[in-house]
């Protein structure tokens, strides 16, 4: 499976005003005017079982945003492949991840100034990749609801015939599937 999943994780608000004193004020961040600053994580993983090369990773904010800096962190933190980094318009990022092995992670944070909103696009189109993008209210709430199911009769049979020694190994990839399949369902619906 070649699959990248994106998990936009939090989005803050790291400068707010009292109305009434709003333009009283002159902030200056990164010897830039601003408005609003706004921080935003982004975690980019690979969740498939093939090494992925050459992932295109495109962020976008609203229109009068600027980006004014952002940090990347890999994990493993050591022997990762080169990220390119471009920055084709003042509300934008792009990252082109050289090799992305199973596993591997990128965390992105990511400061701007001035926009009008906390939206955030990222998008990751590759050839013969399955891309999905999740906010992090989403898997919090697919997971809880996941967990809120009643016990599967199919799971719980599975379960039992796990604990044979000779089954074990050939039912736990299967319920493994079923579990996945089911929580990428409640997540498309979530989205």
């Amino acid at each position: 499976i070649r699959r990248i999943d994106c998990i936009i994780r939090d989005v803050s608000s790291l400068l707010s005003f009292a109305p009434n004193i709003k333009n009283k004020l002159q902030v200056t961040y990164a010897n830039e005017p601003a408005n609003t600053i706004f921080l935003f994580n982004v975690e980019v993983f690979n969740s498939g079982t093939l090494a992925i090369g050459n992932q295109p990773v495109k962020i976008r904010l609203d229109k009068e945003a600027k980006v004014v800096g952002y940090n990347l962190t890999t994990e493993p933190g050591v022997g990762f492949g080169i990220i390119k980094k471009s920055q084709p318009e003042e509300n934008a990022l792009d990252l082109e991840i050289e090799l992305l092995n199973p596993g591997d992670q990128v965390f992105i944070e990511l400061i701007s100034v001035n926009n009008t909103s906390d939206t955030i696009d990222v998008y990751m189109k590759n050839a013969n990749v399955i891309d999905r993008v999740y906010t992090q209210q989403a898997v919090e709430n697919a997971i809880a609801r996941t967990l809120r199911k009643e016990v599967d009769p199919v799971l719980m049979s599975l379960a039992m015939i796990r604990s044979i020694p000779f089954f074990g190994s050939v039912v736990e990839p299967l319920m493994t599937v079923i579990i996945v399949e089911r929580f990428e369902k409640i997540l498309r619906a979530e989205k």
